[in-house]
C-alpha cells in the first residue's frame, strides 16, 4: 500500500481520478462499470501489475456508485460483488447492463463502492479480493 501511495503523491495533488492499486501479488485486469447520468456503462480492461496503480477515471469522478470487477491472468475471480454488468474478452465499452448474453457478451458480478461524492478516491485491491477505498 505505502507504494501505492508514493505513486498518488507524485502525481499531484490537483488531479482527481478514480484509482485503483493492486496490493496483490499478480497481474490484475480491471473492469469498470458506471452511469454518469446517460445510463449505465462497463468498460476494461485494465491490467495493473503488482504494487502498481492505475486511474480507471480521469478527472472528477461523475456518479457517486462505482463498480469494480477484477480477474486474474488465468480469468479467474479476485473481485466479485452482487452486482451483474458486461464485460468482453478484449478491451470493451458496453452501454447498458441487462441481456449479457443475448447481447454476446459476458455477464460478470461487480463490486459496488459508494464514492460519497468525492472528486477523487482511491481503492486498493489485495490478493484475497478484499478492497480498502479511502477518498482523497
Amino acid at each position: 500500500m505505502l507504494l501505492g501511495l508514493c505513486l498518488l503523491a507524485s502525481a499531484g495533488a490537483a488531479q482527481a481520478d478514480f484509482i485503483v492499486c493492486n496490493d496483490s501479488f499478480d497481474v490484475l485486469n480491471l473492469a469498470l462499470a458506471r452511469d454518469p447520468g446517460t445510463g449505465f456503462v462497463s468498460e476494461g480492461w485494465w491490467s495493473v501489475a503488482p504494487g502498481r496503480c492505475a486511474a480507471l477515471l480521469r478527472g472528477d469522478i461523475d456518479s457517486r456508485y462505482l463498480y469494480l470487477h477484477a480477474i486474474d491472468v488465468f480469468s479467474q475471480p479476485v473481485l466479485e460483488g452482487q452486482v451483474t454488468f458486461c464485460v468482453g474478452e478484449q478491451g470493451f465499452r458496453i452501454p447498458g447492463a441487462q441481456d449479457c448474453w443475448q447481447r454476446g457478451h459476458i455477464a460478470a458480478r461487480f463490486a459496488e463502492i459508494d464514492t460519497g461524492q468525492s472528486r477523487q478516491w482511491i481503492t486498493f485491491l489485495n490478493a484475497e479480493g478484499q478492497i480498502d477505498s479511502t477518498p482523497e
